[in-house]
């Protein structure tokens, strides 16, 4: 099947797909599934170099092409939302608008799809909006807050939206093509530096706006915060990597290196690049502060997005052939490890109704798959082998310290020691601890929800020990962009991947770590485990045995010593009172939305008073100028 067909046949079976699910909701999710499957396997049967015509628009052809990017992209995104579709085969039950959320969330991927495949920058922008118009319209179906989540969602895209389109009209009227290979040829031997930083800053500025790097990252936490649960996962998992796949067409298939050949460098990256970098530092920092802040367990992971968003630009800003690699394997890395969060999130709020910490508490007597899941996902979120979370940020290390580019690296370092900090949070406050009482009856969720969570966390563990396979169409990725196209990371036959400082041989690590869980395990089995006991106090049953005691005092009720209220409050006294940028922005909108009243006031509002003055007004002026 050409890939133009599939991709507007896809389109045509979400509309239908909608009166399917309105017969009943719960076939129209086992056929978005299968479809889905269907997608995976399609995606796997291309062959690099395939092409296929829309046809054409202002002249120019409007064409599709199947490349390394394309295959890496397509497939980390088709992971994402085939595992959120098997979870709402049982997850829609609890929701208002299941026929419309089968109808989009199909949509929306023949709309990310035809972004991977895009060979020009109109397509590429149709496509674009058809995922993005898909996902806005999903993210009101959540609670009352979810429809100004929405609106915000709709500014924010819409900035980035005209930026890329003045770009992309920039450099149509200045080099008469569309096509972005030979945009990026007439781009290296254009001697107008100023209108080449144009394009390439009002193309990045797109990417920047659906990844959620600083400074247009406001709409993140409010989207991914309000949306509904499991579709939450979709927003974080799959739709900010459309914004990191237009990042790397700005940065990469646009070779910057060349391109910007004639200005400043810095660490050996121009300074265009070296700007990008800065908003992804600063990314880091902002998501890290306040993910470690948030008792909404939903805007914490929300804000965690933010800061990996910061990784990925900081990785494919370098241009270097590791930094490269490393940037676009945390796409992968970040994709699964959120999706699973964000469907465990889902899970506990399908169980207790309420997504703040605070409110919750022992959940893995009740949950322990789910909490398992949950697990290993922060694991690889936090970095830490043997998961495939580990393995992208040191690439991303080994880079920046090969550049010299030392507080960039801090910071980076910064936000991994943060990592560790925020999704210890949700762990300790809504697993671990004491069960609340009401809910006592919880129970673990379907295997259909659960199932997906474990299949990505598998994946996750799997290319943490053998990466190889996944960083195979990365490594043709960089070379496809002339990164270094001689250099070999990956050595799979010596189970290597080779950084600057050292290598990292992740079957090795992988080996030392079981061999370090069994010796646990053992010491576990044959030392006296711990007693569990109740907290009960004595005035509720007169005679009962004191079981447990604090600070020499008996526990009268339980719940007050469930420690997941104000859970750093000291470093979070640190900087409660720092800059707020959404603050700032909140005022501008007030003062715009101030000025707009004050002029529908005086011009639009039908008063008898408004009409003499203007009237009047208007005499005065036509005489004087007469006179």
């Amino acid at each position: 099947m050409a890939m133009s067909t599939l991709l507007v046949s896809l389109v045509a079976t979400s509309v239908v797909m909608y009166f399917i699910s309105k017969a009943s909701w719960k076939i129209g999710a086992i056929l978005n599934f299968l479809i889905g499957i269907f997608l995976i396997s399609y995606v796997f049967a291309l062959s690099t170099g395939t092409t296929s015509e829309l046809g054409t628009l202002f002249g120019q052809k409007l064409q599709l092409i199947w490349t390394n990017a394309s295959y890496y992209f397509s497939l980390v995104s088709l992971l994402v939302i085939v595992s959120v579709m098997l979870f709402a085969i049982k997850w829609l039950d609890s929701q208002k608008y299941p026929a419309a959320f089968n109808m989009f969330l199909l949509m929306m991927t023949a709309g990310s799809l035809g972004v991977f495949m895009a060979a020009d920058l109109i397509t590429l922008y149709i496509f674009w909006e058809i995922a993005v118009l898909s996902s806005m319209l999903i993210v009101p179906m959540g609670k009352k807050e979810s429809r100004k989540a929405a609106v915000v969602y709709a500014v924010m895209s819409a900035s980035g939206t005209y930026m890329y389109l003045y770009g992309a009209f920039l450099a149509f009227q200045r080099y008469g093509t569309l096509n972005i290979s030979e945009i990026a040829k007439h781009m290296v031997s254009d001697p107008s530096t100023g209108i080449k930083a144009t394009i390439f800053l009002l193309l990045a500025s797109a990417g920047i706006a659906k990844s959620g790097i600083f400074p247009l990252h406001t709409w993140l936490r409010i989207a991914h915060g309000n949306a509904p649960d499991a579709f939450s996962a979709v927003l974080s998992g799959q739709l900010v990597k459309l914004g990191s796949y237009v990042l790397m067409v700005s940065v990469a298939a646009l070779p910057s290196l060349k391109i910007f050949s004639n200005i400043p460098f810095y660490s050996g990256i121009p300074a265009t690049n070296y700007f990008l970098i800065a908003l992804g530092a600063t990314s880091i920092i902002i998501g890290t502060l306040m993910a470690i802040k948030q008792d909404d367990m939903k805007m914490l992971i929300a804000f965690s997005s933010v800061a990996n968003g910061g990784y990925i630009l900081i990785g494919i800003g370098t241009m270097d052939p590791i930094g490269f690699e490393g940037g676009v394997l945390h796409v992968f890395n970040h994709a699964l490890a959120a999706a699973v969060i964000f469907m465990a999130f889902a899970s506990v709020v399908y169980r207790t109704h309420t997504k703040k910490i605070s409110e919750l508490g022992g959940l893995i007597h009740k949950m322990p798959i789910t909490f398992l899941a949950y697990l290993f996902a922060i694991i690889s979120l936090a970095g830490i082998p043997p998961m495939s979370g580990f393995i992208s940020k040191w690439m991303i290390y080994q880079a920046l310290v090969r550049k010299g580019m030392f507080i960039t690296a801090f910071i980076a370092f910064f936000g991994s020691i943060g990592s560790f900090l925020y999704v210890f949070r949700p762990l300790a406050g809504v697993f671990l601890g004491q069960l609340p009482k009401k809910y006592k009856d919880v129970k673990e969720v379907s295997p259909i929800m659960w199932l997906p969570m474990v299949i990505l966390v598998t994946i996750s563990l799997i290319i943490g020990i053998w990466p190889f396979p996944i960083l195979k169409p990365i490594e043709g990725m960089r070379m496809d962009f002339g990164i270094a196209p001689t250099m070999k990371i990956a050595d799979s036959s010596h189970w290597l991947i080779k950084g600057f400082a050292g290598n990292w041989n992740p079957v090795l690590v992988f080996n030392l770590f079981l061999i370090g869980f069994v010796i646990a395990y053992i010491l576990y089995t044959l030392f006296p485990r711990p007693k569990k006991v109740d907290l009960l106090a004595p005035h509720k049953k007169e005679g009962a045995p004191i079981n447990i005691y604090t600070g020499g005092e008996f526990i009268y009720n339980p719940d007050l010593y469930q420690y997941n209220t104000k859970f750093y409050a000291g470093f979070e006294r640190m900087y409660e009172k720092h800059p707020s940028w959404e603050k700032l922005l909140e005022m501008l909108a007030k003062f715009f939305y101030d000025l707009g009243e004050w002029v529908h006031g005086w011009f639009f509002r039908p008063s008898p008073s408004a009409y003499t003055f203007w009237v009047t007004l208007t005499i005065l002026i036509v005489f004087w100028v007469r006179w």
